[in-house]
């Protein structure tokens, strides 16, 4: 079992003109997409990514609800890294995209400036990134870059979903048609390297995918639709224990014991609870039935507290009516 889909950029767009037909490339492969969402640094060389928010909004009226933007890196120092991982944050959340990829390649209009990212860039990229982010970072870095280039890195440590990218003789044809002749689930674009294995694999450039061009980028993922789903996009779930930990969290304690007293200067005394108060305000004004104990008690639990602040705090604790009754109740006690 593998899902099958597209790379498109405006160079996709510009071949058909735009007439992209969104529901037919959708029923050739999956309602994944990645697209060039933006390149380089906005403050230096970034040639533009026309087109993306008109195709964001084709697919998702299509069905495509794994939506993604990828990014061309470009050597750069720390700034222009916080830079690079910003302009495609922003472009992202215009086109409501769900996940992320970064395109470490050698353009030759990168080599031509000695532009071409190194891995000490991409390794300043995916950690800005997941200081700033919480989507997938996903890594197109392919064998021959990673090789050639980069001087074999270990890629275990960026942690990211690497896709691979061999296109062997890059025939033609339908989308599962090339990836068959490819070898498939078992051909040689899942080979790791980095000490990782491949999650995607861009197996073809010249895909003939309906809808689109018969010049496609064509990327499959081993598996089921709800295994790469789950690879994209993380689980927002709330465990028990991730709950649980939050309310450890002494600074957390703190806001939360406020709460239930939302008046100025107000707050429920440190060491103690809502419950005790009031057991407090109940155990001394029991032993002691007096309007004035009852208000020195109330003052007194609640850490010194003004008396029309003590009883507000009452009010909001158990609502306006018990806190008649109970006035009420009081009242009658003195007497």
């Amino acid at each position: 079992m593998s899902v099958i889909y597209v790379d498109l950029s405006y160079h996709d767009w510009d071949r058909v003109k735009g007439e992209l037909d969104w529901a037919a490339i959708r029923r050739a492969t999956s309602p994944v997409l990645c697209l060039r969402a933006s390149y380089g640094d906005p403050q230096g060389y970034h040639p533009a990514s026309p087109h993306v928010n008109e195709m964001a909004r084709g697919a998702a009226g299509a069905g495509f609800d794994l939506i993604g933007g990828y990014h061309n890196l470009i050597k750069g120092d720390q700034a222009s890294t916080n830079r690079q991982v910003d302009y495609l944050r922003r472009t992202l959340d215009g086109i409501s995209a769900v996940w992320a990829m970064l395109d470490v390649e050698r353009y030759p209009e990168l080599v031509a400036n000695g532009l071409w990212p190194r891995f000490d860039d991409v390794r300043r990229f995916v950690d800005r990134w997941h200081a700033v982010d919480q989507r997938v970072l996903a890594i197109y870095l392919p064998e021959w870059n990673w090789a050639g280039y980069l001087g074999k890195p270990d890629l275990r440590p960026l942690g990211a979903p690497l896709v691979a990218s061999a296109y062997g003789t890059n025939p033609t044809g339908a989308p599962a048609d090339v990836y068959a002749r490819a070898g498939g689930d078992g051909g040689p674009g899942w080979a790791a390297y980095g000490g990782v294995t491949p999650s995607i694999w861009q197996y073809g450039s010249n895909v003939a995918c309906p809808g689109a061009s018969a010049q496609t980028d064509c990327n499959a993922f081993r598996g089921s639709l709800d295994q790469l789903r789950a690879l994209l996009v993380k689980d927002d779930t709330m465990t028990p224990a991730e709950f649980s930990a939050i309310l450890s969290d002494p600074a957390v304690a703190a806001q939360m014991r406020a709460l239930p007293w939302q008046y100025v200067g107000g707050g429920i005394p440190a060491g103690t609870s809502t419950l005790k108060v009031l057991n407090t305000i109940l155990e001394t004004t029991t032993a002691t039935p007096t309007a004035a104990a009852i208000a020195a008690a109330t003052v007194q639990a609640l850490a010194g507290q003004a008396p029309a602040d003590a009883a507000a705090a009452i009010v909001a604790a158990i609502g306006k009516d018990r806190a008649a009754a109970l006035a009420t109740a009081l009242t009658a006690a003195t007497r």
